[in-house]
């Protein structure tokens, strides 16, 4: 007999955490142990958790596997196979795709030892299968693997419920959450209309409805005792009970007054109020305290869920006033175990979609104060009603039929657009990272943008000379500007797929191998975005020794609105997409975010490897001086203004709101040379240094100090040990360099003039 193998990433399981999450959980194992013995269970936690493995598999009864994935330092990189993964402290953009990665490694590495998963499950909350879906669809790993999200409810949708702190890592935590339903094998709804919110909340279109399945989970509790307890309490001594969540989402404010409202009108009712719950926001607990009058504290219980909450349960009505839930197992639980139930009828989980019928077998209200008072007292006078029934579904992994992947047979032809403006020294360099591709069918084209450097001529005079039927040299008579020599450049072009690349920069071998293959695999894909990590010298390229890295989202039309984590300027896009858009050639900078800001407006989806297979140099003359608001804010408009149709369906507006000042603090993205080029002058753009996302400018400066000094090899390991520390590749949590210039700028800012003065000399005032 076959096993399936099923492993659940979360981090909440009952009964070690509390949640709704984790009781979902807790039962689909218990009821599929039951009914599929050729299943087998393992659950992926993070360590952040706490919950000893040991603990889980003895509740289990050892039927479940349990792991547990260890988060890097966050300065600590790792290479495999495939390249050098980013640290987490690299992901400025969302923590959670840092997390996504953390997972990502763990199950790829249990993929190398043999531990094949058939179904890996995650929740939409966090992202999570973020990483682990780009590995797929690159076919570095999880080949037959079916990776499934289960809508319980995301951070996205939840911030449309309750206030947004218009942080732009909200934007990205939005972003990873849609793209990992999108981009997901299969995706799980507890119910329909949950799943249909979902896809015209995020923008999707039909076609993605044929990935859901609409699967009922199982509840468990406990069958009530003989006789029914709630009968044998008077209706105006019954309790009211709020057991869900203290949380905006979950509406305890509207309890806390409803009850209030039926203490005053209904002077006969002596029962309780108890909010039986967890609680993780202190000022917000101390806030719904508040609205309870002085005169009624004494019939207000504000405790913590216990083991007598299914006792707790049958000794009144619960009452649930959320806005949104995707499911809320504690209103099947309640009704199961003899509750009566009071539900908002506007919440779509109790809706017409849903098992519960008003007056049937529950209490509905029209979702304001007074409805609900209303129905608080039918439910504790009116008649008992019969527990709610409903059909549990057959998990999705005992039906499951994996559709086998073909990989592509065809190497079609990959134009490499090199632009070049006085970076001779570096064009041999670029060519070179370009020749030792281990895809074979690649054409170099090198543009020169009128450069006006002897050395530039000498370079291009003995390309030319060489005659390499691989590479073509055009000369351009003039400078055309970045955006012009690019398209000059993709009018030669006669490859199905084009990587533009500057010509100080390089790419890593195994890049356009695993991008064609990616591109010919999944249509539906219309590039490949490379993660980045930048270099100063040679000898740190070869080592692969990058002092920062740069990491990016690809289609992500909110985002792409605020700065560009969509891509840097070297990214495999199908000859087709550079048909239908070209660059700006009206624009001086951010030509680069002004052309993926179209792309992914008018839909167009991009891969992203979780691996650095694009090496940016940082060179002197690449750090520019900061450019003035005002002009950065002309650019952003007259790129606006450039879209030719309507916003993608995906957007949210608050990414607008979260832009002012964070816009400017894009540390590798839109606002870096990295992402508008280097190849020609251009006005000053704004430096990775600027706000609190960016990168500090001391970091750069002594990134390019201890460049330097490393070109001595006896003064570099001396001054490590006169500061009293020997550098252990990997094992320090923060360079020792970085430890010691914060310590310097720490007592500079004591000082405030000279502090100010030292920024000026460096080029750069930070804020």
């Amino acid at each position: 007999m076959s096993v399936t193998r099923v492993c659940l990433v979360t981090d909440e399981l009952y009964p070690f955490t509390a949640g709704g999450i984790g009781r979902i959980n807790h039962n689909l194992i218990q009821d599929s142990l039951q009914h599929a013995p050729d299943v087998e269970f393992h659950v992926l936690l993070p360590d952040s958790v706490g919950i000893q493995p040991e603990r889980v598999e003895l509740f289990f009864g050892g039927r479940v596997k349990a792991h547990v994935v260890r988060y890097r330092p966050p300065h600590q990189r790792t290479a495999d196979a495939d390249g050098t993964y980013p640290p987490l402290a690299a992901f400025r953009h969302a923590r959670w795709h840092g997390e996504s990665l953390e997972f990502m490694r763990f199950l790829k590495a249990r993929e190398a030892e043999g531990l094949r998963f058939d179904v890996i499950e995650f929740p939409d909350f966090h992202g999570w299968a973020f990483c682990s879906l780009q590995e797929k669809h690159l076919g570095l790993a999880f080949r037959d693997t079916t990776i499934a999200v289960r809508l319980h409810t995301s951070y996205g949708v939840l911030m449309n419920q309750e206030p947004n702190t218009l942080e732009v890592e909200n934007v990205g935590r939005f972003e990873i959450e849609r793209k990992s339903l999108l981009d997901a094998d299969h995706v799980v709804a507890h119910l329909g209309c949950i799943a249909e919110f979902n896809r015209s909340y995020y923008g999707f279109d039909a076609s993605w409805m044929r990935k859901v399945t609409v699967e009922f989970p199982p509840v468990v509790v406990d069958a009530p005792p003989p006789g029914d307890a709630l009968a044998r309490v008077p209706p105006h001594k019954r309790n009211l009970l709020f057991i869900t969540k203290i949380q905006q989402v979950k509406r305890p404010d509207m309890f806390v007054r409803a009850a209030v409202l039926l203490m005053r009108t209904w002077k006969a009712y002596e029962g309780l109020a108890v909010l039986a719950c967890h609680c993780f926001e202190p000022d917000y607990l101390t806030y719904i305290k508040s609205l309870v009058p002085a005169d009624l504290r004494a019939r207000f219980v504000f405790t913590k869920p216990g083991p007598d909450r299914e006792a707790l349960m049958r000794s009144g009505v619960v009452v649930i006033t959320s806005d949104f839930e995707s499911l809320n197992l504690t209103a099947y639980e309640a009704s199961a175990a003899g509750s009566q139930v009071v539900l908002n009828g506007k919440c779509l989980a109790f809706g017409d979609d849903s098992p519960f019928v008003d007056g049937v077998n529950c209490q509905k209200y029209d979702g304001g104060l007074d409805g609900l008072a209303e129905a608080m007292r039918r439910a504790l006078e009116g008649p008992l009603l019969p527990p709610v029934a409903w059909s549990v579904a057959r998990p999705f992994w005992e039906t499951r039929k994996p559709t086998p992947v073909k990989a592509p047979a065809r190497t079609p032809l990959v134009s490499v657009v090199i632009t070049n403006y006085n970076l001779g020294r570096y064009l041999p360099e670029a060519i070179r990272s370009v020749a030792a591709s281990t895809y074979p069918e690649v054409e170099v084209i090198v543009v020169d943008d009128g450069s006006t450097d002897p050395f530039d001529a000498h370079v291009l005079s003995r390309l030319e000379r060489a005659g390499d039927a691989g590479v073509r040299v055009l000369r351009s008579p003039i400078n055309r500007g970045l955006p012009g020599a690019r398209n000059l450049g993709l009018r030669a072009a006669r490859g199905e797929y084009v990587l533009p690349l500057d010509a100080d920069d390089c790419i890593g071998p195994e890049f356009l191998a695993h991008a064609v293959a990616a591109l010919e695999a999944r249509q539906d894909f219309s590039g490949v975005v490379p993660t980045a990590g930048s270099f100063h010298s040679d000898e740190e390229l070869a080592a692969r020794q990058f002092v920062d890295f740069i990491t990016f989202l690809g289609d992500c039309p909110t985002y792409s609105l605020v700065m560009n984590r969509m891509s840097c300027a070297t990214a495999l896009l199908r000859r087709s997409v550079f048909e239908q858009y070209r660059y700006n050639e009206s624009l001086h900078t951010y030509e680069d975010w002004d052309l993926f800001l179209r792309l992914v407006q008018g839909g167009h989806r991009l891969l992203v490897t979780n691996q650095v297979h694009f090496f940016h140099r940082r060179r002197p003359g690449s750090m520019r001086s900061p450019m003035d608001r005002r002009q950065h804010f002309q650019l952003l408009v007259s790129m606006y203004e450039g879209l030719t149709g309507p916003l993608h369906p995906s957007v949210r507006l608050f990414a607008l709101l979260s832009h002012s000042r964070d816009a400017m603090t894009d540390p590798f993205g839109a606002l870096h040379p990295a992402a508008g080029g280097d190849a020609v002058p251009a006005p000053a753009l704004v430096p990775p240094s600027v706000g609190v996302e960016a990168r500090p400018l001391r970091y750069n400066v002594v990134d390019m100090m201890n460049s330097a000094i490393k070109q001595v090899p006896l003064v570099h390991p001396m001054l490590k040990q006169v500061v009293g520390l020997t550098n252990r590749e990997g094992s320090e949590s923060v360079p020792l360099r970085y430890s010691v210039v914060d310590r310097v700028n720490t007592t500079l800012k004591r000082v405030p003039f000279l502090h100010r003065r030292l920024k000026k000399v460096a080029g750069h005032d930070e804020p």
